[in-house]
């Protein structure tokens, strides 16, 4: 036990969560973020005025405005707009480890105001109830707790942050422009 708890270093263990984030929760969330956008092929409905989402992306983050069959506002179209990107964007920038632990609250933050305005929260049900029929509190707590991890250790060593810095401090040699110098 002591050699696994030597090889787990600070360092491994923040890879380790962003290469396991990368497997399972990149996918949902790409998945997730391209049934919002208008023209995909994963799109659910058509699209929503002159923004580049799909009906399904309001129906997603605005459940209480489209069931009135009201118009969004201003407002409102720029908080769909938002979450979509988000859900789109701040993954993959945790996965590649360009300011790590900056993206990660961010998208901690979109998990829980994705979970307020989908109604997974506070009423989707109870945490820690074990019931597969109310994942919605499960899964944000779950995710933010991994996110977490990135949070409080950073990205690790292979990632883009760690090479901007290695760049920046002058630890990597420029590449050769040619064989002439």
């Amino acid at each position: 036990m002591q050699r696994i708890a030597r090889f787990l270093t600070p360092a491994v263990m923040a890879t380790l969560t962003r290469l396991g984030f990368a497997a399972v929760l990149l996918p949902w969330f790409l998945i997730g973020g391209l049934t919002k956008i208008a023209g995909s092929t994963l799109s659910v409905g058509p699209p929503a005025g002159i923004w580049p989402l799909s009906l399904g992306a309001y129906h997603t983050f605005l459940p209480e405005v489209m069931m009135r069959g009201a118009v969004p506002t201003a407002g409102q179209h720029a908080f769909v707009l938002a979450m979509t990107l988000s859900e789109l964007v701040l993954p993959l920038l945790v996965v590649i480890g360009a300011f790590g632990r900056v993206f990660a609250v961010l998208l901690i933050a979109h998990i829980w105001i994705a979970g307020l305005a989908t109604g997974h929260l506070p009423g989707g049900g109870n945490v820690f109830d074990a019931s597969p029929f109310d994942p919605g509190p499960d899964r944000v707590v779950l995710w933010s707790i991994v996110l977490l991890h990135v949070v409080a250790y950073g990205v690790g060593p292979l990632s883009l942050d760690r090479l901007i810095d290695r760049l920046r401090r002058g630890r990597i040699p420029p590449a050769r422009r040619g064989r002439d110098g």
